[in-house]
């Protein structure tokens, strides 16, 4: 998004018409999700020209059987409910608002623990603001590490209002979380509202009001992660790739 490369207007407008200019050039414009393509459409681009990319997520690695106790024996946390963000801790994430709602629900409550996965610029400072709170930074993980932390954690709390897919939130899913995200950009499109995860405004009542309201109620939250399961195992790679081929080919 050009926005967010610089607050400068006319440099903004300058990068908008550069894009539209260069992606003009093309046939079709092949985009990651619904709100992408209506932005793109909605800055001049012709709609022919756009077609929704399908992504999939690794049905085999990112599963509930992955809870193994990794957080528990790397970074001795076992009470508690368990909030997870993975993906780059950097600002444009919406970090800040995480923190600020973080610091709001342990006010109503102590019980709830914050997992961070992933590093970036806003890490270190993000560590500071969070000192004292029941928060673990894991850092950048991979493989099988990274499908055990989904799996030993209890929601997904996702604040980006930047991100065009946002595939973290359809691997939260196949590992049987229910997921909080914001109502702007692509990580909306890849949840069930109401059924396998909320959809709710970037702010911190919102996300406070949303992750309090979960935490309450085991029983619904238990149900959204096997419906949130249920409703990636049709989003497997290899169909991903295949629905993708044939775009290509049709192409």
């Amino acid at each position: 998004y050009a926005e967010h490369l610089t607050e400068d207007a006319g440099l903004v407008d300058f990068l908008w018409k550069y894009l539209l200019w260069f992606y003009e050039q093309a046939d079709c414009v092949f985009v990651l999700s619904q709100s992408t393509a209506a932005e793109l459409a909605d800055k001049g681009l012709r709609p022919d020209k756009l077609r929704l990319t399908p992504r999939g997520v690794d049905l085999k690695r990112f599963h509930p059987a992955k809870r193994n106790g990794f957080l528990e024996k790397r970074h001795h946390l076992t009470q508690g409910f368990k909030i997870l963000y993975v993906g780059r801790v950097s600002k444009e994430k919406n970090l800040p608002l995480l923190v600020r709602t973080f610091k709001n629900l342990c006010r109503e409550r102590p019980d709830l623990k914050l997992v961070v996965v992933g590093e970036g610029p806003y890490y270190e400072e993000m560590r500071q603001e969070l000192q004292g709170a029941p928060a673990v930074f894991t850092g950048y993980l991979t493989g099988d590490d990274l499908a055990a932390v989904y799996a030993s954690c209890d929601l997904f709390l996702f604040p980006s209002t930047t991100d065009t897919f946002g595939n973290v939130v359809l691997e939260a899913q196949a590992s049987g979380l229910p997921v909080i995200v914001s109502d702007v950009g692509g990580p909306r499109e890849n949840i069930v509202p109401g059924e396998t995860g909320l959809v709710v405004p970037a702010t911190e009542e919102s996300l406070t009001r949303a992750v309090l309201e979960l935490a309450a109620e085991p029983l619904r939250l238990r149900e959204m992660g096997r419906a949130a399961r249920r409703y990636v195992e049709s989003r497997a790679f290899s169909d991903a790739f295949l629905a993708t081929w044939e775009m290509y080919n049709a192409a």
